[in-house]
Protein backbone atom coordinates (compact mmCIF):
# COMPACT_ATOMS: atom_id res chain seq x y z
CA UNK A 1 0.00 0.00 0.00
CA UNK A 2 1.15 3.33 -0.83
CA UNK A 3 0.66 6.16 2.13
CA UNK A 4 1.84 9.86 1.01
CA UNK A 5 2.63 12.65 4.09
CA UNK A 6 2.00 16.11 3.05
CA UNK A 7 3.24 19.37 4.67
CA UNK A 8 2.10 21.90 2.21
CA UNK A 9 3.18 25.01 1.91
CA UNK A 10 1.65 28.45 3.51
CA UNK A 11 -0.66 30.35 2.17
CA UNK A 12 0.91 33.79 3.37
CA UNK A 13 4.13 35.00 4.73
CA UNK A 14 4.06 32.69 8.39
CA UNK A 15 4.24 29.25 8.08
CA UNK A 16 1.72 27.71 10.83
CA UNK A 17 3.80 25.75 13.39
CA UNK A 18 2.50 22.09 13.36
CA UNK A 19 4.13 20.61 16.17
CA UNK A 20 3.57 23.33 18.75
CA UNK A 21 0.45 23.66 17.03
CA UNK A 22 -0.56 27.20 18.72
CA UNK A 23 2.00 29.35 17.51
CA UNK A 24 3.88 30.36 13.75
CA UNK A 25 7.44 29.22 12.91
CA UNK A 26 10.27 30.67 13.90
CA UNK A 27 12.67 27.71 12.85
CA UNK A 28 11.32 25.12 10.51
CA UNK A 29 11.92 21.26 12.52
CA UNK A 30 10.62 17.87 11.87
CA UNK A 31 7.48 17.02 12.60
CA UNK A 32 7.46 14.10 15.13
CA UNK A 33 3.20 13.56 14.49
CA UNK A 34 4.15 12.65 11.14
CA UNK A 35 7.25 10.59 11.56
CA UNK A 36 6.16 8.26 14.19
CA UNK A 37 2.85 7.06 11.94
CA UNK A 38 5.15 7.62 8.72
CA UNK A 39 7.87 4.99 10.51
CA UNK A 40 5.39 2.60 11.86
CA UNK A 41 3.72 2.16 8.25
CA UNK A 42 7.07 1.12 6.79
CA UNK A 43 7.86 -1.49 9.29
CA UNK A 44 4.71 -2.83 8.15
CA UNK A 45 5.70 -3.34 4.44
CA UNK A 46 3.43 0.29 3.11
CA UNK A 47 5.60 2.12 0.77
CA UNK A 48 5.72 5.75 2.37
CA UNK A 49 6.28 8.90 0.58
CA UNK A 50 6.79 12.46 2.49
CA UNK A 51 6.62 16.58 0.74
CA UNK A 52 7.20 18.71 3.10
CA UNK A 53 6.91 21.74 1.06
CA UNK A 54 8.39 23.84 4.14
CA UNK A 55 11.77 22.28 3.90
CA UNK A 56 11.74 21.73 0.44
CA UNK A 57 11.09 25.67 0.06
CA UNK A 58 8.35 24.59 -2.58
CA UNK A 59 6.14 27.11 -3.81
CA UNK A 60 2.29 26.27 -4.18
CA UNK A 61 2.64 25.75 -7.76
CA UNK A 62 5.92 23.35 -7.49
CA UNK A 63 3.99 21.57 -4.20
CA UNK A 64 0.81 20.79 -6.53
CA UNK A 65 3.26 19.42 -9.58
CA UNK A 66 5.01 17.38 -7.04
CA UNK A 67 1.50 15.82 -5.79
CA UNK A 68 0.28 15.23 -9.02
CA UNK A 69 3.08 13.18 -10.17
CA UNK A 70 2.45 11.21 -6.75
CA UNK A 71 0.25 7.80 -7.32
CA UNK A 72 -0.63 7.54 -3.55
CA UNK A 73 -4.02 6.62 -3.14
CA UNK A 74 -3.93 8.23 0.41
CA UNK A 75 -2.92 11.71 1.79
CA UNK A 76 -1.79 12.26 5.36
CA UNK A 77 -1.87 15.62 6.62
CA UNK A 78 -1.21 16.65 10.37
CA UNK A 79 -3.51 19.54 10.84
CA UNK A 80 -3.91 21.73 13.51
CA UNK A 81 -5.80 25.13 14.33
CA UNK A 82 -3.90 27.51 12.64
CA UNK A 83 -3.17 24.75 9.31
CA UNK A 84 -6.54 24.59 9.17
CA UNK A 85 -7.76 26.86 6.22
CA UNK A 86 -4.49 26.26 4.79
CA UNK A 87 -4.94 22.33 4.51
CA UNK A 88 -8.38 22.63 3.76
CA UNK A 89 -7.36 24.72 0.84
CA UNK A 90 -4.78 22.46 -0.81
CA UNK A 91 -7.28 19.37 -0.06
CA UNK A 92 -9.51 21.52 -2.41
CA UNK A 93 -7.01 21.89 -5.10
CA UNK A 94 -5.68 18.14 -5.06
CA UNK A 95 -8.78 17.13 -5.50
CA UNK A 96 -9.42 19.09 -8.26
CA UNK A 97 -6.27 17.46 -9.84
CA UNK A 98 -6.28 13.87 -8.78
CA UNK A 99 -10.24 13.34 -7.92
CA UNK A 100 -9.85 9.81 -6.33
CA UNK A 101 -7.75 11.23 -4.14
CA UNK A 102 -8.02 10.44 -0.59
CA UNK A 103 -7.03 12.26 2.72
CA UNK A 104 -6.58 11.12 6.36
CA UNK A 105 -6.33 13.69 8.86
CA UNK A 106 -4.86 13.76 12.06
CA UNK A 107 -3.49 16.24 15.10
CA UNK A 108 -5.66 18.12 17.90
CA UNK A 109 -7.52 20.04 15.53
CA UNK A 110 -8.99 17.19 12.98
CA UNK A 111 -9.82 15.55 16.63
CA UNK A 112 -11.65 18.37 18.61
CA UNK A 113 -13.79 19.52 15.23
CA UNK A 114 -14.09 16.33 12.96
CA UNK A 115 -16.68 17.65 11.14
CA UNK A 116 -15.05 20.90 10.03
CA UNK A 117 -12.78 18.72 7.98
CA UNK A 118 -15.57 15.75 6.65
CA UNK A 119 -17.25 18.45 4.85
CA UNK A 120 -19.76 17.26 1.95
CA UNK A 121 -17.95 18.34 -0.71
CA UNK A 122 -15.44 15.43 -0.19
CA UNK A 123 -17.97 13.02 -0.14
CA UNK A 124 -16.30 9.85 1.65
CA UNK A 125 -12.65 10.71 0.79
CA UNK A 126 -12.02 11.91 4.07
CA UNK A 127 -11.63 10.13 7.07
CA UNK A 128 -10.33 12.00 10.29
CA UNK A 129 -8.01 9.97 12.97
CA UNK A 130 -8.70 10.89 16.60
CA UNK A 131 -5.88 10.87 19.29
CA UNK A 132 -2.89 9.33 18.75
CA UNK A 133 -2.69 7.33 15.33
CA UNK A 134 0.37 5.28 14.85
CA UNK A 135 -2.26 2.23 15.24
CA UNK A 136 -5.39 3.46 13.62
CA UNK A 137 -3.53 4.82 10.56
CA UNK A 138 -2.14 1.75 9.42
CA UNK A 139 -5.48 -0.77 10.33
CA UNK A 140 -7.27 1.96 8.26
CA UNK A 141 -4.68 2.06 5.08
CA UNK A 142 -3.98 -2.06 5.41
CA UNK A 143 -7.84 -3.18 6.70
CA UNK A 144 -9.93 -0.66 6.70
CA UNK A 145 -10.70 -0.54 10.21
CA UNK A 146 -11.96 2.37 11.55
CA UNK A 147 -10.98 2.70 15.52
CA UNK A 148 -10.72 5.99 16.47
CA UNK A 149 -11.54 7.72 13.02
CA UNK A 150 -14.34 10.13 12.13
CA UNK A 151 -16.49 9.52 8.93
CA UNK A 152 -18.91 11.37 6.52
CA UNK A 153 -21.79 8.41 6.04
CA UNK A 154 -25.11 9.53 4.40
CA UNK A 155 -24.85 13.06 4.84
CA UNK A 156 -23.99 12.55 8.69
CA UNK A 157 -20.66 12.53 10.84
CA UNK A 158 -20.25 9.13 12.12
CA UNK A 159 -17.73 8.78 15.56
CA UNK A 160 -16.34 5.37 15.67
CA UNK A 161 -15.11 4.25 19.40
CA UNK A 162 -11.72 5.56 20.20
CA UNK A 163 -8.61 3.59 19.48
CA UNK A 164 -6.30 2.29 22.80
CA UNK A 165 -3.27 3.57 24.27
CA UNK A 166 -0.08 3.52 22.06
CA UNK A 167 2.73 2.04 23.70
CA UNK A 168 5.48 4.10 23.60
CA UNK A 169 8.47 1.86 24.53
CA UNK A 170 6.99 -0.29 21.43
CA UNK A 171 6.85 2.29 18.59
CA UNK A 172 9.89 2.22 15.75
CA UNK A 173 11.93 5.65 16.03
CA UNK A 174 10.68 8.21 14.06
CA UNK A 175 11.98 7.93 10.28
CA UNK A 176 13.97 11.73 10.44
CA UNK A 177 16.44 10.29 7.99
CA UNK A 178 13.29 8.92 5.59
CA UNK A 179 14.89 8.89 1.72
CA UNK A 180 12.62 12.09 1.12
CA UNK A 181 13.83 14.09 3.72
CA UNK A 182 17.33 12.76 3.73
CA UNK A 183 18.87 15.69 0.65
CA UNK A 184 17.34 18.46 3.25
CA UNK A 185 18.43 17.41 6.50
CA UNK A 186 21.19 20.21 6.84
CA UNK A 187 18.47 22.95 6.50
CA UNK A 188 17.14 21.66 10.04
CA UNK A 189 19.12 23.99 12.55
CA UNK A 190 17.77 25.16 16.39
CA UNK A 191 19.41 28.47 17.07
CA UNK A 192 20.06 27.05 20.76
CA UNK A 193 22.84 24.67 18.87
CA UNK A 194 26.30 25.08 16.86
CA UNK A 195 25.46 21.67 16.12
CA UNK A 196 24.15 20.95 12.50
CA UNK A 197 21.57 19.67 11.48
CA UNK A 198 19.61 19.39 14.21
CA UNK A 199 16.78 16.88 15.17
CA UNK A 200 14.37 16.77 18.03
CA UNK A 201 13.29 13.75 20.23
CA UNK A 202 9.93 12.93 22.20
CA UNK A 203 10.02 10.55 24.89
CA UNK A 204 7.06 11.10 26.47
CA UNK A 205 3.32 12.15 25.70
CA UNK A 206 1.19 13.94 28.52
CA UNK A 207 1.75 16.13 31.41
CA UNK A 208 0.59 15.21 35.24
CA UNK A 209 0.11 18.45 36.28
CA UNK A 210 -2.82 20.69 36.38
CA UNK A 211 -1.99 24.10 34.89
CA UNK A 212 -4.85 25.74 33.36
CA UNK A 213 -3.52 27.70 30.80
CA UNK A 214 -1.92 24.77 29.17
CA UNK A 215 -1.49 24.01 25.24
CA UNK A 216 0.57 20.82 24.82
CA UNK A 217 2.70 19.60 21.77
CA UNK A 218 0.16 18.38 19.36
CA UNK A 219 1.10 14.73 19.65
CA UNK A 220 -0.13 14.96 23.73
CA UNK A 221 -2.57 17.56 22.88
CA UNK A 222 -4.37 15.09 20.16
CA UNK A 223 -4.24 12.35 22.96
CA UNK A 224 -5.71 14.89 25.59
CA UNK A 225 -8.71 16.17 23.77
CA UNK A 226 -9.97 12.30 22.48
CA UNK A 227 -8.90 11.29 26.59
CA UNK A 228 -11.37 14.23 27.89
CA UNK A 229 -14.27 13.72 25.45
CA UNK A 230 -14.73 10.02 25.92
CA UNK A 231 -13.63 9.86 30.04
CA UNK A 232 -13.72 13.11 30.90
CA UNK A 233 -10.68 13.98 32.22
CA UNK A 234 -7.21 14.17 31.22
CA UNK A 235 -5.21 11.35 30.43
CA UNK A 236 -1.67 10.60 33.06
CA UNK A 237 1.79 11.04 31.18
CA UNK A 238 3.07 7.81 29.06
CA UNK A 239 6.89 7.89 29.53
CA UNK A 240 9.21 5.89 27.58
CA UNK A 241 11.69 3.68 29.64
CA UNK A 242 15.79 5.20 30.17
CA UNK A 243 16.97 2.03 28.02
CA UNK A 244 14.18 3.24 24.93
CA UNK A 245 15.55 6.95 25.31
CA UNK A 246 19.58 6.31 25.06
CA UNK A 247 18.79 3.89 22.07
CA UNK A 248 16.71 6.44 20.47
CA UNK A 249 19.99 9.32 21.10
CA UNK A 250 22.17 6.47 20.12
CA UNK A 251 20.48 6.07 16.84
CA UNK A 252 20.08 9.76 16.30
CA UNK A 253 23.72 10.26 16.85
CA UNK A 254 24.40 7.52 13.45
CA UNK A 255 21.84 9.32 11.44
CA UNK A 256 24.29 12.02 11.70
CA UNK A 257 22.49 14.67 13.64
CA UNK A 258 25.00 16.87 15.36
CA UNK A 259 22.23 18.16 18.14
CA UNK A 260 18.81 17.47 19.24
CA UNK A 261 15.76 19.31 21.27
CA UNK A 262 14.33 17.41 23.37
CA UNK A 263 10.46 18.26 23.01
CA UNK A 264 8.90 16.79 25.63
CA UNK A 265 6.39 19.28 27.13
CA UNK A 266 8.00 17.70 30.46
CA UNK A 267 11.18 15.57 30.03
CA UNK A 268 12.23 15.17 33.58
CA UNK A 269 10.12 12.34 34.58
CA UNK A 270 11.31 11.01 38.15
CA UNK A 271 14.99 11.78 39.74
CA UNK A 272 16.40 7.55 39.01
CA UNK A 273 14.98 7.92 35.26
CA UNK A 274 16.69 11.22 34.53
CA UNK A 275 20.21 10.27 36.10
CA UNK A 276 20.23 6.57 34.24
CA UNK A 277 19.59 8.98 30.98
CA UNK A 278 22.35 11.28 31.73
CA UNK A 279 24.47 8.39 32.69
CA UNK A 280 23.90 6.81 29.43
CA UNK A 281 24.61 10.00 27.44
CA UNK A 282 28.34 10.59 29.05
CA UNK A 283 30.58 10.80 25.88
CA UNK A 284 27.67 10.87 23.21
CA UNK A 285 29.15 13.49 21.75
CA UNK A 286 25.26 15.19 20.95
CA UNK A 287 24.60 19.00 21.90
CA UNK A 288 21.16 19.00 23.73
CA UNK A 289 18.64 20.75 24.96
CA UNK A 290 15.17 19.98 27.13
CA UNK A 291 12.16 21.50 28.42
CA UNK A 292 11.77 21.39 32.12
CA UNK A 293 9.54 22.78 35.51
CA UNK A 294 11.87 24.63 37.50
CA UNK A 295 11.14 22.48 40.58
CA UNK A 296 12.62 19.57 39.02
CA UNK A 297 15.43 21.61 38.52
CA UNK A 298 16.32 22.86 42.26
CA UNK A 299 18.56 18.99 43.19
CA UNK A 300 21.95 19.87 42.07
CA UNK A 301 22.76 16.16 41.52
CA UNK A 302 20.37 16.57 38.26
CA UNK A 303 21.34 19.59 36.93
CA UNK A 304 25.30 18.29 37.08
CA UNK A 305 24.18 15.33 35.17
CA UNK A 306 22.71 16.62 32.75
CA UNK A 307 25.69 19.13 32.32
CA UNK A 308 28.06 16.14 32.46
CA UNK A 309 25.45 14.22 29.93
CA UNK A 310 26.07 16.77 27.24
CA UNK A 311 22.73 19.13 27.97
CA UNK A 312 23.65 22.78 27.32
CA UNK A 313 19.77 24.12 26.98
CA UNK A 314 16.88 24.00 29.09
CA UNK A 315 13.51 25.81 28.45
CA UNK A 316 11.69 26.68 31.87
CA UNK A 317 7.88 27.09 32.06
CA UNK A 318 8.02 29.99 34.18
CA UNK A 319 4.91 31.47 32.91
CA UNK A 320 5.76 34.35 36.15
CA UNK A 321 7.93 35.51 38.97
CA UNK A 322 4.81 36.25 41.19
CA UNK A 323 3.48 34.06 43.37
CA UNK A 324 -0.22 35.05 43.99
CA UNK A 325 -0.43 34.73 39.41
CA UNK A 326 1.40 30.93 39.34
CA UNK A 327 -1.10 29.85 42.08
CA UNK A 328 -4.22 31.20 40.74
CA UNK A 329 -3.02 29.56 37.00
CA UNK A 330 -2.73 26.00 39.37
CA UNK A 331 1.21 26.21 38.26
CA UNK A 332 1.95 24.33 41.54
CA UNK A 333 5.33 25.24 42.21
CA UNK A 334 7.10 28.19 43.75
CA UNK A 335 8.97 31.30 42.43
CA UNK A 336 11.67 30.74 44.23
CA UNK A 337 12.17 27.23 42.40
CA UNK A 338 12.57 29.51 39.19
CA UNK A 339 15.81 31.22 40.76
CA UNK A 340 17.25 28.33 42.01
CA UNK A 341 16.88 26.43 39.04
CA UNK A 342 18.53 29.19 37.33
CA UNK A 343 21.55 29.44 39.54
CA UNK A 344 21.86 26.17 39.26
CA UNK A 345 21.81 25.71 35.43
CA UNK A 346 24.11 29.02 35.14
CA UNK A 347 26.73 27.42 37.74
CA UNK A 348 27.32 24.22 35.73
CA UNK A 349 27.64 26.05 32.28
CA UNK A 350 23.63 25.18 31.13
CA UNK A 351 21.81 28.14 29.41
CA UNK A 352 18.86 29.24 30.96
CA UNK A 353 15.49 29.96 28.65
CA UNK A 354 12.95 31.08 30.16
CA UNK A 355 9.26 31.02 28.92
CA UNK A 356 7.07 33.79 30.38
CA UNK A 357 3.40 34.28 29.88
CA UNK A 358 1.11 37.38 30.54
CA UNK A 359 -2.53 36.85 30.51
CA UNK A 360 -3.03 33.75 31.82
CA UNK A 361 -4.71 35.13 35.26
CA UNK A 362 -7.58 37.17 36.26
CA UNK A 363 -5.39 38.24 39.48
CA UNK A 364 -2.22 39.50 37.41
CA UNK A 365 -1.82 43.37 36.92
CA UNK A 366 0.23 45.39 34.77
CA UNK A 367 2.70 46.22 37.89
CA UNK A 368 2.65 42.29 38.10
CA UNK A 369 3.74 42.19 35.03
CA UNK A 370 6.57 44.95 35.15
CA UNK A 371 8.12 43.64 38.08
CA UNK A 372 8.62 40.26 36.68
CA UNK A 373 10.43 41.91 33.53
CA UNK A 374 12.89 43.73 36.14
CA UNK A 375 13.28 40.19 38.30
CA UNK A 376 14.40 38.54 35.07
CA UNK A 377 16.97 41.14 33.95
CA UNK A 378 18.37 41.26 36.98
CA UNK A 379 18.50 37.19 37.12
CA UNK A 380 21.69 37.54 34.33
CA UNK A 381 20.43 35.64 31.50
CA UNK A 382 20.06 36.35 27.70
CA UNK A 383 16.93 34.24 26.95
CA UNK A 384 13.75 34.38 27.68
CA UNK A 385 10.56 33.98 25.19
CA UNK A 386 7.87 36.45 26.11
CA UNK A 387 4.18 35.73 25.17
CA UNK A 388 0.11 36.72 25.70
CA UNK A 389 -1.45 33.42 26.62
CA UNK A 390 -3.83 31.70 24.29
CA UNK A 391 -7.52 30.55 25.12
CA UNK A 392 -7.13 27.80 22.52
CA UNK A 393 -10.23 25.75 21.62
CA UNK A 394 -10.30 22.45 22.84
CA UNK A 395 -8.15 23.57 26.39
CA UNK A 396 -9.56 24.25 29.89
CA UNK A 397 -8.33 27.87 29.74
CA UNK A 398 -10.74 28.86 26.46
CA UNK A 399 -13.45 27.44 28.60
CA UNK A 400 -12.63 29.02 31.81
CA UNK A 401 -12.20 32.24 29.37
CA UNK A 402 -15.35 31.75 27.52
CA UNK A 403 -17.48 31.61 30.91
CA UNK A 404 -16.11 35.12 31.87
CA UNK A 405 -16.74 36.63 28.39
CA UNK A 406 -12.48 37.44 28.23
CA UNK A 407 -12.03 36.35 24.50
CA UNK A 408 -11.04 39.39 22.54
CA UNK A 409 -10.34 37.94 19.45
CA UNK A 410 -10.68 34.99 16.65
CA UNK A 411 -8.93 31.89 18.81
CA UNK A 412 -8.28 30.44 15.32
CA UNK A 413 -5.68 33.32 14.35
CA UNK A 414 -4.00 33.02 17.06
CA UNK A 415 -0.17 34.40 17.41
CA UNK A 416 0.76 34.65 21.03
CA UNK A 417 4.57 36.21 20.61
CA UNK A 418 2.93 39.24 19.13
CA UNK A 419 -1.10 39.40 19.70
CA UNK A 420 -3.98 38.93 22.13
CA UNK A 421 -7.48 36.89 22.46
CA UNK A 422 -8.15 37.46 25.63
CA UNK A 423 -9.17 40.68 26.97
CA UNK A 424 -9.58 41.39 30.98
CA UNK A 425 -11.39 44.28 32.54
CA UNK A 426 -8.54 46.20 34.32
CA UNK A 427 -5.85 44.79 31.84
CA UNK A 428 -7.40 44.52 28.16
CA UNK A 429 -5.75 42.22 24.47
CA UNK A 430 -4.07 45.72 23.81
CA UNK A 431 -2.56 46.52 27.23
CA UNK A 432 -1.12 43.03 27.22
CA UNK A 433 -0.31 43.82 23.53
CA UNK A 434 1.80 46.91 24.34
CA UNK A 435 3.12 44.57 27.55
CA UNK A 436 4.39 42.25 25.37
CA UNK A 437 6.53 44.46 22.91
CA UNK A 438 7.30 46.48 26.51
CA UNK A 439 9.11 43.13 27.75
CA UNK A 440 10.93 42.37 25.00
CA UNK A 441 12.11 46.06 24.36
CA UNK A 442 13.62 46.03 27.96
CA UNK A 443 14.65 42.58 27.89
CA UNK A 444 17.06 42.43 24.81
CA UNK A 445 17.50 46.06 23.96
CA UNK A 446 20.47 46.01 27.03
CA UNK A 447 24.15 46.58 26.32
CA UNK A 448 25.30 43.19 27.68
CA UNK A 449 22.44 41.16 26.22
CA UNK A 450 22.63 42.51 22.62
CA UNK A 451 26.53 42.08 23.05
CA UNK A 452 25.86 38.25 24.00
CA UNK A 453 23.40 37.74 21.61
CA UNK A 454 25.82 39.56 19.09
CA UNK A 455 28.71 37.08 19.56
CA UNK A 456 26.70 34.37 19.96
CA UNK A 457 25.18 34.92 16.00
CA UNK A 458 28.58 36.26 14.53
CA UNK A 459 29.84 32.47 15.43
CA UNK A 460 27.12 30.21 14.10
CA UNK A 461 25.31 30.58 11.22
CA UNK A 462 22.59 28.92 12.81
CA UNK A 463 22.26 31.53 15.74
CA UNK A 464 22.06 34.68 13.29
CA UNK A 465 18.93 33.32 12.51
CA UNK A 466 17.61 32.84 15.78
CA UNK A 467 19.33 36.54 16.51
CA UNK A 468 17.50 37.53 13.48
CA UNK A 469 13.83 36.09 15.04
CA UNK A 470 14.28 37.94 18.61
CA UNK A 471 15.36 41.26 16.32
CA UNK A 472 11.51 40.78 14.19
CA UNK A 473 10.12 40.53 17.93
CA UNK A 474 10.93 43.89 18.98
Amino acid sequence: MKVTFLEPPPLGRRTPERFAGCSYELYHFPDLANLYPLAYLRELGCEVRYVDAVLEGLSEEAFLERVERDDSPYYVIHSVVLSKGTDLHYMRKIKKLKPKAKFILHGPEPTRVPEEYLLPEFGQDVVVLRGEVEESLAGYVLRGQLSGASVLRDGEVLHCPPSGPVDLNSLPFPGRTFDDLRPHLDRYFNPKFRGRPCTVLMASRGCSFRCRFCVPNSISFAREVEHRRYFGRKPGPAVESSTRVLEEFRRVKEEGFRSVMVVDDQFLWGKRRTLEICDGMKGMGLEWGCLSRADFLTDEEVVRALAEAGCVSVDIGAESLNQKVLDDIRKDMKVEDVFRAVELLKGYGIRPKLNIMFGASEVETEEDIVSTVRALKEMGITEVMFSVATPLKGTEFYEWAVERGLISGDPEEVDPLRKSTISYPHLSGKDLERLLRYAYRSFYLRPGVVASQLRRAISNRSLFKGFRTIVRLL
